[in-house]
């Protein structure tokens, strides 16, 4: 990228961080958007009582909505440009190590103002933390007093995560106690630790390219200002399943089955989608005729994960239906926009997925892929056409195994979704000032994530099989 020798990387570092610190000071700002903290942080903080709602009026006078969206999308675009000239820097990987802490410990301090997630798991651990009841069997709707009530969505459904997330947190959740800022403050450092982890994993797992290498793919995962965002800003717990995910890869690497299939057992137990990588790993051992590892990975695999059911009291075909429910909430998706365009039209999103997944596997076995990048071309097809809702932080779930699949075409396609999943928010922001809903926003907003990245991809393929055949 020739607009890169423009920039001095003095000149993009400031960039980045000033970007990072305009989004943690604005998130305190988006508060006040958020009716519900509001009340509350009233509730459980009584001294705070009235100044919260009287600023939020005040702020509601100065456009509260609207000035906030067009800040964030300044911030976002400035710490992405800057974030994608650094990449063409050469910059040591000692130096990316600690100015990835440093970016992590800046947005860190931020509200969790883009997800209330983790209001959600602190709401539904307490469940079993404070009111002895089983948090995979009792919903915490019925806590009406809970001082996380306000703050929490899926109140009324049971805990989607498995006995590793619950485990995890077990600290912070007992620590915490009662008091909201406490909890969620051990609750982010918590996810801040494995985000911090998982960078010493990931060198492990880059242990064997060029200093160059190494320092680019460093940058590209945790500089990504979608990442700190959402793992660092939000405290998604999807930090501590992308660590297990890292580490099971890692040993896979090493061609360690057990412990490969143990960390990914742990991986899964913290959210069920990984187990996506789980099947098409098995495959390619199967594939390689290595039935001592196969028996090795899966048998260890199937042990964790058996024993964490075990432990947990309920049945995985009764946690999968709860995992499952979230396929009927409708959210930025395919599904979502078809309901909103022919409601009632009955497609089999699963049927055909599942089709879907034999494609895949008839091509792995065929052209003997990358296992990795089989499983992520399968996220990213789940992704596009038939999850109910794509949260924008999904595609992290692809981001983070792109230095094992090394395709350049593939790591601009989904570095581009990385992108188009970030500045979806201000236009959904943007929808609720403006045409709140329109049919035209679900559209535009569809065709901005998924459109702009399969469009890249699908032209740039082309344009390659064509210089291929000249």
């Amino acid at each position: 990228m020739k607009l890169a020798k423009y920039f001095s990387t003095k000149i993009l570092f400031a960039a980045l961080t000033i970007s990072l610190v305009g989004f943690v000071i604005l998130s305190w700002w988006l508060l006040f958007r958020d009716e519900r903290a509001v009340k509350g942080f009233e509730v459980v903080y009584p001294f705070l009582n009235g100044s919260l709602f009287n600023t939020r009026h005040l702020l509601l006078q100065y456009s509260l909505n609207v000035i906030p969206t067009i800040l964030f999308t300044f911030f976002a675009l400035v710490g992405f440009g800057s974030y994608i000239l650094l990449l063409k820097k050469e910059i040591a990987v000692r130096k990316v190590v600690i100015w990835s802490v440093v970016f992590q410990t800046i947005v860190f301090v931020s509200y969790p103002v883009l997800s209330t997630d983790i209001f959600s798991y602190i709401f539904s651990d307490r469940v079993k933390s404070e009111y002895g009841q089983n948090t995979w069997t009792v919903a915490p709707l019925k806590f009406t007093q809970d001082p996380f009530y306000n703050f929490a969505d899926w109140k009324d459904q049971t805990n989607a995560y498995g006995y590793v997330h619950h485990l995890t947190y077990l600290p912070a959740v007992t620590l915490g106690g009662d008091d909201v800022f406490t909890t969620v403050l051990l609750y982010k450092l918590t996810a801040a630790a494995f985000a911090i982890a998982s960078i010493f994993i990931f060198l492990h797992i880059v242990a064997d390219r060029t200093e160059r290498e190494k320092s680019f793919y460093l940058r590209l995962l945790f500089w990504n200002p979608l990442f700190l965002l959402e793992y660092l800003g939000s405290g998604h717990n999807d930090a501590l399943m992308i660590f297990f995910l890292l580490s099971g890869l890692l040993f896979w690497q090493k061609k360690n089955w057990l412990l490969a299939g143990i960390l990914l057992a742990c991986s899964v137990q913290v959210k069920l989608l990984p187990i996506i990588y789980v099947g098409f790993l098995c495959l390619h051992v199967l594939q390689n005729k290595n039935l001592k590892g196969f028996f090795q990975f899966f048998g260890s695999f199937s042990i964790i994960t058996a024993f964490s059911f075990m432990l947990m009291q309920v049945s995985p075909l009764t946690f999968l239906s709860r995992v499952f429910y979230n396929t009927t909430s409708y959210w930025q998706s395919l599904p979502a926009l078809v309901e909103r365009l022919s409601p009632g039209l009955d497609i089999p999103y699963t049927v055909v997925f599942a089709l879907s997944g034999l494609a895949l596997v008839f091509l792995q076995l065929k052209k003997n892929w990358n296992p990795i990048f089989t499983a992520s071309l399968a996220f990213l097809i789940y992704f596009s056409f038939f999850t109910g809702a794509y949260w924008n932080w999904y595609v992290l779930w692809i981001f983070v195994v792109l230095s094992q699949i090394k395709n350049a075409l593939w790591e601009r396609t989904i570095l581009l979704f990385t992108l188009t999943s970030l500045m979806a928010y201000p236009l959904l922001w943007f929808s609720h000032r403006f045409g709140f809903g329109n049919v035209f926003w679900s559209l535009g907003t569809y065709l901005w994530i998924f459109g702009v990245p399969i469009g890249f991809l699908g032209y740039n393929y082309c344009k390659l099989q064509k210089g291929k055949n000249e």
